[in-house]
């Protein structure tokens, strides 16, 4: 993926690019130091921001409410025990989200 080579037409002068997701270990963005003159900025971020200790029990509990809809988002629930099966099934890109069940 070459995500240095199209940032620019993202951001406009004076703009915002962000890079989401996990970007592969060892994965290299090459960027032109030009591109930054107009007032461009890049920035990254793996969660969006997420406040991890804050947000997942705030975020729990409105799903227990009933207030957060997630279980329609599941494509598939697994076994602890089923979880090579689970790594195998992301990496041909069929679950979009599985719910692992750490009880049994």
């Amino acid at each position: 993926m070459n995500t240095g080579a199209s940032w620019t037409t993202l951001a406009p002068v004076s703009g915002t690019a962000t890079i989401f997701g996990m970007v592969p270990f060892g994965t290299k963005i090459e960027l032109h130091g030009f591109d930054f003159l107009r007032d461009r900025k890049i920035q990254g971020t793996s969660m969006g921001g997420n406040r991890f200790r804050v947000d997942m029990p705030r975020l729990l509990s409105l799903w227990r409410q009933g207030r957060l809809k997630l279980d329609h988002l599941l494509s598939g629930r697994l076994k602890l025990g089923e979880i090579n099966e689970g790594f195998a099934a992301l990496k041909s890109a069929a679950p979009v989200r599985q719910l692992i069940d750490f009880g049994g």
